[in-house]
């Protein structure tokens, strides 16, 4: 399937904008590919799902996208990181509460207020004061009037399959723990209560994304009861300085 971004290309380029993402390739496991893409490459997208249907990960299937749309894009002057040019992502997803591993559970791990982290030295690099602000669910490691880990939401609906009638109801979480102090659970116990909170609270169900580099979040995500749900590529580009 193949849904051409008619508003996300126009406000890239009548706003010559500094992110644009030209084409974003999404699959779910057992389903069909799903490309988004610029109207100005809707050739390259369809000859690249008739190539690449069976594989769309693959170091030739996103050399294929630089080739035929980087190079071009690079002409308008934008630019890849090179070393992300091959860099996809795993999608897992907990749908129901019983399908959360309840037993990675800590008891350091505790909702996230204002009076929970009052006084605590905060060792991640998320803004707590902002996420208490603005009432985004996240749990927390508090050791030693430390805040050692969190897991967020991350916004409403991930969009990472938006051909999935059931996307208005997903929530992505986030995940950080302190340089120091992984290894010893913290992630997966703030990942699981987050994911049972907001199945709790009538989400339809929680996603977890990795790239496809990073065995020690993906790890994490299946700890907490995350199982595979799909793989995504975002074609980020930058405007060059």
């Amino acid at each position: 399937m193949i849904d051409l971004d008619y508003g996300g290309e126009e406000f890239v380029f009548e706003n010559d904008w500094d992110t644009a993402v030209p084409i974003t390739v999404r699959k779910r496991d057992g389903a069909d590919v799903y490309i988004e893409v610029f109207p100005t490459y809707e050739r390259e997208a369809r000859e690249f799902e008739k190539l690449f249907a069976c594989d769309p990960f693959s170091r030739d299937a996103l050399s294929f996208l630089w080739e035929r749309i980087g190079v071009p894009m690079e002409a308008r002057g934008y630019c890849d990181e090179k070393k992300f040019r091959h860099r996809w992502y795993y999608t897992l997803v907990i749908k129901r509460g019983d399908e959360i591993d309840k037993s990675v559970i800590l008891p350091s791990t505790v909702k996230l207020t204002e009076a929970a982290v009052k006084g605590k030295r905060n060792r991640t690099t998320f803004d707590l004061e902002r996420y208490i602000e603005e009432e985004i669910n996240a749990f927390v490691t508090v050791e030693g009037g430390e805040v050692l880990s969190i897991a967020a939401e991350n916004m409403s609906c991930s969009g990472d399959f938006d051909d999935d009638e059931e996307c208005g109801g997903i929530t992505e979480i986030g995940v950080e723990t302190a340089v120091g102090v992984r290894g010893r659970g913290f992630a997966a116990s703030n990942a699981a209560s987050l994911a049972r909170y907001l199945i709790e609270t009538d989400v339809v169900y929680v996603t977890y994304e990795t790239d496809c580099d990073n065995a020690s979040s993906l790890a994490v995500a299946r700890r907490a009861g995350f199982v595979g749900y799909g793989k995504c590529y975002y074609y980020v580009m930058r405007k060059k300085m």
